[in-house]
């Protein structure tokens, strides 16, 4: 995903608003482990232009960011996020499953943002992994 220059600071007030306000954990907190720390990538990671912005937004959130090393731990509990250099850790696309379905703890977000895994399968922006596709 590549978020225009000028919406930096509104996609990171949208991002830290996504954890539960009261604890600041992701909402799926019975997944553990380090797979699902909680992260974000930039080109260059903590070096980018953006970064003071993104943190600015991160520590009104009460996060602290951190740099990403590479299997880094867990994040659950600890209100920290950690910032990916996304040249030495590019993106790896998880199963199509894991590509626009509803969250497990929230309400579900409608059959329009469902489709959008068929829609992006179709343009080519996700594409198969091999592992089952639905489930």
């Amino acid at each position: 995903m590549t978020i225009p220059q000028s919406k930096i600071k509104d996609f990171s007030a949208l991002y830290f608003s996504l954890y539960n306000p009261r604890t600041k954990d992701r909402v799926d907190p019975q997944d553990k482990g380090g797979e699902y720390r909680s992260l974000l990538g930039l080109p260059g990671g903590t070096s980018h232009a953006s970064y003071p912005l993104v943190e600015a937004e991160a520590t009104k959130a009460g996060f602290k960011l951190v740099e990403g090393k590479g299997n880094d731990p867990d994040t659950l509990g600890k209100q920290i996020v950690y910032v990916y250099d996304t040249k030495k850790f590019p993106f790896y696309q998880g199963e199509v499953y894991h590509q626009y379905h509803n969250d497990f703890q929230s309400p579900a977000y409608g059959k329009a943002y469902n489709l959008l895994a068929d829609l992006a399968l179709e343009e080519g922006r996700i594409k198969g992994t091999g592992c089952p596709d639905r489930i």
